[in-house]
């Protein structure tokens, strides 16, 4: 049983670890460009990065119910539920997303300020910040459908979206960066066009695909256009995620303020290693959206032992994947940041803080994947507790504590990163052993 689990669960997790390898090499090729600019570019492109990500958020409250309700509908062989809350999911993510892009462009330069950086850094971000949020309607198509289809069971489709995704962003990205093919030099500014672009592409690629039915999920045109109810339920499964993304993203911020404070260099250093974190944790995001996925089409087919098995062989085979990556991490450290940086002491900054993700791969190929167990079945809370708490009560505290009060400067921010995520998994794996979990309702 176990053997003919673990093929489910990678048949499940290979697509999903190459569409998001896919696009954090896209995320990685685009550094790697910018960072031929210079550090300062860097940094504000980094900068912009997590501001951009207050987009995430909402996508991720509706995201989450949609995969958990999908899910549940495939489980239970009610396809006609599934595409129902497909449309919803898609409709919300159309009216959730026209407030964000109108904020993004208006305000998405006051947001950087408050990080105190330097002016040419705030310059670039502030460039590429209110261009990217022009494309959040269609990142929002692109992303809700690849979650409705994954909680189906269709991996594949979003890997070849996601790969033609990819090929256009870096193909623009690099014509508008550096002004190739009779297109003008535009540097960050072309990066951000090349984001937007490929957002374009990605959701008209997944409207087209869904109208026309051949794919697991249809986009159905009935004469229903708002199910309040299955709203209600999307946003009822989604909303702890959603915060579990306010928290983060706020701790985020405020532990940007923290490394902000050690310089351009350890910025730009931070927000390469970013990058490098990106890629490292694609084995862990893949195995948890396969856990979410099982267990909740488990769950929906009555099956709970099922349902917990999944989600214990996929903690186990990730947690194992991300152990041999952080051994990878740790002894290429310096050839890695080699590849976005000259500049020496930026280099040296990005070499160790890559050594140091190392050591908490393993911890986040636990929490990862336990936690997208938890949120198959609806129990989104836990994810949002644990994360709560290792922000706010570990990373944070520890950041300034040993960063500033113990004089070990960047290092000592960057360790509290480690300890946190231990933190995380040992509260997880607490609440996934209690079993209560199986009793949730959505």
């Amino acid at each position: 049983m176990n053997k003919k689990l673990r093929k489910k669960i990678f048949s499940f997790a290979w697509p999903i670890i190459l569409t998001n390898l896919f696009a954090t090499i896209m995320m990685t090729v685009n550094m790697i460009m910018v960072g031929k600019l210079g550090p300062a570019a860097v940094a504000g492109v980094g900068l912009g990065g997590q501001v951009v990500q207050i987009s995430f958020m909402v996508m991720m409250a509706v995201s989450t119910g949609t995969i958990a309700l999908v899910a549940r509908y495939t489980g239970a062989k009610k396809p006609k539920m599934a595409n129902r809350a497909l449309k919803q999911s898609l409709l919300l993510g159309l009216i959730l997303s026209i407030p964000i892009t109108i904020l993004g462009w208006f305000f998405g330069t006051d947001f950087l300020a408050m990080f105190g950086s330097e002016p040419d850094v705030l310059g670039f971000g502030s460039i590429y910040v209110k261009i990217t949020f022009l494309g959040t309607t269609f990142q929002f198509i692109e992303f809700l459908s690849a979650a409705a289809l994954r909680g189906s069971g269709d991996m594949k489709t979003p890997l070849a979206i996601g790969i033609l995704n990819n090929v256009v962003n870096i193909f623009f990205g690099y014509v508008l960066i550096f002004g190739e093919l009779g297109f003008p030099e535009m540097g960050v500014k072309g990066a951000a066009i090349g984001n937007v672009i490929s957002f374009m592409i990605g959701g008209v690629c997944y409207i087209l695909l869904l109208s026309r039915g051949k794919l697991r999920l249809k986009l159905e045109r009935n004469h229903v256009i708002f199910d309040r109810s299955i709203m209600r339920r999307i946003l009822k499964v989604g909303t702890p995620a959603a915060a579990e993304q306010i928290l983060i993203q706020t701790g985020f911020l405020v532990y940007t303020f923290i490394i902000v404070y050690f310089g351009t260099e350890a910025l730009a250093a931070h927000q390469i290693g970013m990058r490098i974190q990106g890629l490292a944790f694609m084995p862990g995001i893949g195995f948890s959206m396969a856990a979410t996925a099982l267990v909740g089409q488990y769950l929906g087919a009555k099956k709970p032992k099922t349902s917990e098995r999944s989600a214990v062989e996929s903690a186990k085979l990730s947690a194992l994947v991300m152990t041999a990556i952080g051994v990878v991490l740790f002894f290429l450290a310096d050839p890695m940041a080699r590849l976005f940086i000259s500049d020496p002491d930026t280099l040296t900054y990005t070499a160790l803080w890559i050594r140091l993700l190392a050591f908490s791969m393993p911890a986040i190929g636990l929490f990862f994947t336990l936690s997208g167990g938890l949120r198959g079945a609806g129990d989104t809370r836990w994810p949002l507790y644990a994360s709560s708490f290792g922000i706010y009560a570990i990373r944070l505290p520890f950041a300034a504590l040993l960063g500033f009060y113990m004089g070990l400067g960047i290092m000592g921010a960057w360790i509290a990163f480690i300890v946190e995520y231990y933190v995380r998994s040992i509260i997880i794996l607490w609440r996934f052993r209690s079993g209560k979990w199986k009793e949730v309702k959505v």
